[in-house]
């Protein structure tokens, strides 16, 4: 079932209303994943921003009915420093109507709240509350590999990223990635190429550490457009968010739930791309790694991965294989039959689907091969004692393929 036929059929007006009121709790003042995870366990948006609105006049009465662990974040301070309750500034910036940006009404974008997400990441203890979206939700029901590395990549990485890319796309596999510099924007590209080659083919899920509308870095400006149109941009910030340093780190850990399966192509020791790799360990995910020379700093972090037991990713049909989706590798039966030589392999070809008896072998033997009788005699018995043929009642028949 498709991500978005799970979904109930909604007014425009009500999908608005939603958007912009879970825009507004997300842009409150000290918001983090976490609290607006523990905020969006009472239920739908409007209902929280009616609880928050009411709260520095019922946050003093016992008989408000808020589940605990929300009265405990509604109580705590914003920080060491400020000694003001979250639920008082909360209450304060819902007053003054919450600014939306601009960008939620020019770009065509869409919440996806947890319930509609992939089930792994749904069950994720530390999913992100809701997710923006631009584009295809479907390529959320695909199967999904995720592929990262280090933004200083080598030609060679770029080009590996590039191909990996486009493979897995080819045989449905959704590609997830950060948009970063190097192997991530690599590798959507390699996707992109196949997106243009057959529809058919799986497209791009960027997850990216900002607001859907602020690029980063910025001459990714036409590949977040192109990524966006062919296949599917996330963020769990809302629009406007700028690229914070903090921001990133957090963004891995949904690369690393939406995968199953996490490639990395090239890494340095101290590289992002090894928070998603323990991102990825802790849920469970098959860690893979590309080789590279160990002369190469940019393949260091990789050769280290391999070294600890990652598996190894020589080509795309590795992660096909991993998937159970490779089936160029299923081994043909072995034919244990001796090859049949000269002139009992010219023989053999005489007999093709229907069955011949000795003296209809023996004429065409005559005619294409020039052989006598005895020879033709002597060649189908050996073939036949090599299991090449079969002889029913005086009729010559082949026995497999030859």
């Amino acid at each position: 079932m498709s991500i978005e036929s799970q979904q109930p059929v909604q007014s425009q007006q009500s999908v608005k209303t939603h958007k912009d009121t879970a825009t507004r709790l997300a842009l409150l003042p000290w918001m983090t994943p976490k609290r607006l995870r523990t905020l969006l366990s009472l239920g739908e948006p409007s209902d929280i921003s009616a609880v928050l609105s009411g709260w520095s006049v019922e946050h003093r009465s016992p008989m408000v009915d808020i589940a605990p662990n929300v009265h405990a974040l509604l109580t705590t301070h914003c920080s060491q420093t400020i000694k003001r309750m979250l639920g008082d500034v909360w209450c304060e910036a819902l007053g003054g109507n919450v600014d939306l940006p601009q960008a939620l009404e020019t770009m065509d974008l869409h919440v996806v709240s947890r319930g509609q997400y992939p089930q792994q990441l749904n069950d994720d203890q530390d999913a992100p509350p809701l997710l923006y979206s631009r584009g295809n939700l479907e390529l959320l029901s695909c199967r999904r590999v995720g592929i990262v590395g280090t933004r200083n990549a080598t030609e060679h990485g770029r080009s590996t990223a590039f191909t990996f890319g486009k493979t897995l796309a080819q045989n449905g596999v959704a590609v997830v990635s950060g948009l970063a510099r190097g192997i991530d924007a690599a590798a959507h590209r390699g996707v992109l190429a196949a997106v243009k080659e057959s529809t058919d083919n799986a497209g791009p899920i960027a997850v990216v550490a900002t607001g859907l509308d602020v690029v980063y870095p910025r001459e990714h400006h036409s590949l977040w457009a192109e990524v966006g149109e062919r296949g599917l941009l996330l963020s769990e910030n809302p629009p406007g968010t700028g690229p914070l340093p903090y921001r990133f780190p957090l963004r891995n850990r949904i690369i690393a739930a939406l995968s199953e399966v996490l490639l990395v192509v090239e890494s340095r020791l101290d590289g992002g791309s090894l928070i998603t790799v323990r991102e990825a360990l802790e849920r469970g995910v098959t860690v893979m790694a590309v080789p590279g020379a160990t002369s190469t700093k940019a393949a260091q972090g990789t050769n280290m991965l391999i070294r600890d037991g990652a598996l190894v990713a020589i080509e795309p049909e590795d992660v096909l294989v991993a998937l159970g989706l490779d089936t160029r590798r299923i081994v043909p039966s072995f034919d244990a039959r001796q090859l049949p030589l000269w002139p009992d392999s010219d023989v053999l070809d005489l007999i093709t689907t229907d069955p011949l008896t000795l003296n209809e072998v023996a004429r065409l033997a005559g005619e294409k091969l020039a052989m006598s009788f005895g020879d033709v005699a002597v060649s189908l018995g050996r073939l036949e004692a090599h299991g090449w043929l079969m002889c029913t009642a005086g009729w010559f028949e082949r026995v497999g393929a030859r």
